[in-house]
């Protein structure tokens, strides 16, 4: 009698188990069958337009060699190779202004919660934070590039370079096939909207193409592959790139992206070159109010951007000034005692501009724009052909300024300069020296003024060293 319960009972537990096993081979074969259907199925991959929040982070490692020139006005053989490593963290949310006709974000306000990087170039270290005043930003899309500035302070060259990311969030919905797919399809992403995601000006020319490599009903996942000839500023590159792009369809908004790609770039006159290697991670999440952005949307924007706001804030600490200067002019080079800057444009050079200490003077005494003008005619000797204007002015910032404008000839070229000496009632003196080719004076025009209105004294590197060294004496004291 044992026996026949405990056989009748393994027997119901044996039947129950094949049974179980039964219904969930059955279960898994419906859900395997529902997923082979789905991935059948020819499916529209859209974003929604109208999700308007989201928060982005992005984190890339860049590893390569740059390339320097003598003088890239003259030759862009390179000379040198410096190698360049880096790590870039930046985090903010981002609310959409407006759509392009590819589907792409066309203008954007943004809060960075956290931007910075950290990086060597040669034997050199350099960390690069954004500002506080600086987190509240706006991106547009203008004249084939992304245009970021700050409606509220004014942006510096070191935080352009740490915003300028080889892939934006802006542009990632455009790379969606425009056509409906099933899974196995390939596509060939747009021109422009790869132009907009790899922040490049223009592509001449792609065999990019996007695979949909797994499909089901809660995402889409599309490999990319390919290589690109394109431009910026002027300047060709070539980019070899694979990635991958998650689309979320229920959220229906592309998600993530990664990216590894080897960019080429030749170098330009306001750049150097480089031949670098970088991976991009970006994770992208809608949500549903804004932390730190405002409740209410700015105004779409309309129009091209103010002038104003598109003003660039350059310093020198070796040379000890700062000066707000359209973001065409770059500093170049940059060592105590002389500082150079080159207005390009388009890979262009149009005009140059060196600044350098001059000799101090007793507090109180002041050069005479007599004088001035008199020391620019010496200085130019029989390139002189004729003084233009001269003129005499405090700026903003209490500098006493002389202008002195002279037009000429340098190897039968025309050419226009602008001497501008800068000095305060300690003494304290600077000198600029502006040279532009007669073809390019229009292009040039108003930098002269707006140099002169906006510069101002800081603290030398010397100095600042020479106040680290007597602080702690004073302390012991």
């Amino acid at each position: 009698m044992n026996e026949f319960v405990t056989g009748r009972r393994n027997w119901m537990t044996s039947t129950a188990t094949l049974l179980a096993a039964g219904l969930a081979g059955s279960r898994a074969g419906l859900l395997l069958a529902a997923e082979v259907e789905e991935s059948s199925k020819t499916v529209s991959l859209v974003a929604d337009p109208t999700k308007s929040l989201f928060r982005v982070r992005v984190e890339m490692d860049v590893e390569g060699n740059v390339n320097v020139p003598v003088n890239a006005l003259i030759s862009k053989e390179k000379s040198t190779q410096i190698p360049l490593k880096g790590k870039s963290v930046l985090d903010w949310e981002e609310r959409v202004l407006g759509f392009a006709d590819d589907r792409t974000i066309q203008a954007a306000e943004r809060y960075y919660h956290e931007a910075h990087s950290d990086g060597t170039s040669g034997k050199t270290s350099r960390r690069t934070e954004l500002r506080k005043e600086s987190q509240y930003l706006m991106v547009r899309r203008q004249d084939s590039k992304w245009v970021t500035y700050s409606p509220d302070s004014y942006l510096s060259g070191q935080e352009l370079e740490l915003l300028e990311l080889p892939a934006n969030s802006l542009a990632i919905d455009g790379i969606l096939p425009a056509t409906d797919v099933r899974q196995g399809d390939t596509y060939k992403p747009d021109k422009e909207v790869l132009a907009k995601l790899l922040s490049l000006a223009a592509v001449n020319e792609t065999d990019v193409t996007g695979e949909i490599n797994e499909l089901s009903g809660t995402i889409a996942k599309i490999h990319l592959k390919g290589k690109i000839q394109g431009s910026v500023a002027g300047v060709p590159t070539v980019i070899d790139l694979v990635g991958k792009v998650v689309f979320d369809r229920e959220a229906m908004c592309c998600n993530w992206l990664a990216l590894a790609v080897r960019e080429q770039r030749d170098i330009g006159k306001s750049e150097p070159g480089f031949d670098v290697s970088a991976t991009i991670k970006m994770i992208r999440k809608p949500i549903d109010a804004p932390a730190r952005l405002s409740s209410i949307p700015t105004s779409s924007p309309t129009g091209d951007i103010a002038a104003e706001r598109l003003y660039c804030e350059f310093s020198s600490p070796a040379v000890g000034y700062a000066a707000l200067m359209d973001r065409r002019w770059k500093i170049m080079a940059d060592a105590s005692g002389a500082s150079m800057m080159r207005m390009i444009e388009n890979d262009r050079g149009i005009a140059q501009c060196d600044i350098r200490p001059a000799g101090k003077m007793a507090a109180g005494t002041q050069l005479t724009l007599a004088a001035f003008v008199a020391d620019v005619k010496q200085s130019l000797g029989k390139r002189l052909g004729q003084m233009l204007e001269s003129r005499e002015e405090v700026n903003e910032f209490g500098l006493r300024v002389l202008c002195a404008t002279a037009q000429g000839m340098v190897e039968g070229v025309p050419v226009q300069w602008v001497f501008t000496h800068f000095s305060d009632d300690e003494g304290r003196r600077l000198l600029a020296t502006m040279t532009v080719g007669g073809t390019d004076l229009e292009t040039f025009a108003g930098s002269e003024v707006q140099l002169a209105a906006s510069l101002r004294f800081i603290a030398t590197e010397d100095e600042l060293t020479e106040v680290a060294t007597i602080e702690p004496k004073a302390a012991v004291k």
